[in-house]
């Protein structure tokens, strides 16, 4: 399978689309979707994420996705940040609704810019950020790994960021989390938001 990287699909309501030959086609249409933004925006220097960012990248990565980093093969992980072109309203908390988490959704979902994503990660094993097309072997988790930008609450003491990857048509998934800062060091937070997708 061939990849470039623009797009992403997150599908909050997974229950709604399982087994639906149309949505898998769908699904398969927006993967190819993403591996051809690269030569578009060829020569278009982005702006880079935020020094946070790593961070944040660094700890949800190697948090909740460590067992990527423990193949011999470095783990390919997009140059830029995906928008989420759903705009999904109303991905429900777990437990009380959060207002704070609630705006750093609103704001991930309003996201309008692709950022450059370098080779800042602090992660438990080998990567390679990825620019242009690639072949993805077929059902080789994590195949590509896809990072939103990440949004900070006012305090910057939680952020959201959504972590995705594609390795097939129908191999795949991702989901957002929300994170807090403790200690100076990012971590998962007890409440979530239940938006994501699985293929």
């Amino acid at each position: 399978m061939h990849f470039s990287s623009q797009g992403f699909l997150v599908n909050c309501h997974p229950e709604r689309s399982e087994g639906s030959a149309v949505v898998r086609l769908v699904r398969i249409g927006l993967i190819l979707m993403l591996i051809t933004s690269a030569a578009n925006t060829a020569g278009q220097e982005r702006k880079e994420v935020c020094a946070d960012c790593y961070d944040v990248y660094s700890a949800v990565l190697s948090q909740q996705y460590g067992s990527w980093f423990k193949q011999k093969e470095p783990v390919l992980i997009a140059g830029h940040t995906v928008l989420e072109p759903q705009h999904h309203q109303g991905c429900p908390t777990q437990g009380e609704q959060n207002s704070v988490v609630q705006q750093l959704l609103n704001k991930l979902l309003a996201e309008k810019q692709e950022l450059r994503i370098a080779a800042k990660l602090r992660l438990p094993g080998p990567y390679k950020i990825f620019s242009g097309k690639t072949e993805i072997p077929e059902n080789r988790e994590p195949g590509l790994v896809f990072l939103s930008a990440v949004e900070f609450s006012e305090d910057r003491s939680k952020a959201i960021v959504l972590v995705g990857h594609v390795c097939g048509g129908l191999c795949g998934g991702g989901y957002v989390s929300i994170l807090e800062r403790r200690n100076g060091d990012w971590h998962k937070a007890s409440e979530q938001i239940n938006c994501g997708w699985i293929n």
